[in-house]
């Protein structure tokens, strides 16, 4: 740590995102041992063999549900950046989540809209991927994936509805990045996983070889698109 982050550290200590505790970092001790051994903590590998879905294969580190549901949210829609490095510290010293990330050649985060973004004023997965860039050096590429409409939110509609709602809502750019490419998109939340699928499947037509999807957490009660 340089001197730098150590002032800052001196003048904003972190706080953490669950209990509000300050100075033990962005998750305290107590809030992460009773996370890690409740039963939201999953750390959880999905593989894929279906004709319909275009995913290869899916990590998620939490059920969707009770505190983690509501820091996602407050992460979402409450301008509370600074979670990111909350969601971050589960990230960290994962031996599973490392070698899962090792197998990608591209990081893609999910795209929203532009007007979303402003609205916002930040794309929540985007901030996600540049702190994994910390846990390994995977190239980031937010070029590639653009997302063209500012459809209707997902979390408003049923599983049929959801399906419909990403067609060709999504376009790829620049696809000679990722020809022949092992790629990993990264959301934070997999509920139908039907967004995480137009985008897998739309990468793959543009020549991507395998596509794996990372999210904060998943709804445990979806049934996969």
């Amino acid at each position: 740590m340089n001197l730098l982050e150590n002032v800052l550290n001196f003048i904003f200590p972190s706080v953490c995102g669950f209990c509000n505790k300050i100075g033990e970092g962005y998750v305290c001790q107590k809030c992460k041992r009773s996370i890690i051994h409740s039963n939201i903590f999953l750390n959880q590998l999905d593989l894929y063999r279906n004709n319909d879905i275009f995913i290869d294969e899916h990590f998620y580190l939490f059920s969707y549900t009770g505190i983690i549901r509501e820091k996602i949210l407050q992460y979402k829609f409450d301008d509370k950046a600074y979670l990111a490095n909350t969601i971050y510290e589960f990230f960290m010293n994962n031996e599973k989540l490392y070698r899962f990330l090792k197998k990608y050649d591209i990081i893609i985060p999910i795209p929203i809209s532009s007007s979303r973004k402003r609205e916002r004023g930040y794309n929540q997965s985007e901030l996600l991927t540049k702190k994994l860039n910390e846990l390994v050096n995977i190239h980031i590429e937010t070029k590639v994936l653009k997302k063209e409409k500012n459809n209707q939110p997902q979390s408003s509609l049923n599983k049929l509805q959801r399906k419909e709602n990403v067609k060709n809502v999504y376009k790829v750019q620049n696809e000679l990045k990722i020809s022949n490419k092992y790629i990993l998109l990264l959301d934070d939340v997999y509920t139908t996983g039907s967004t995480a699928n137009e985008c897998a499947k739309i990468l793959k037509q543009a020549g991507g070889k395998e596509v794996g999807v990372l999210t904060i957490a998943k709804d445990q009660l979806a049934i996969d698109s």
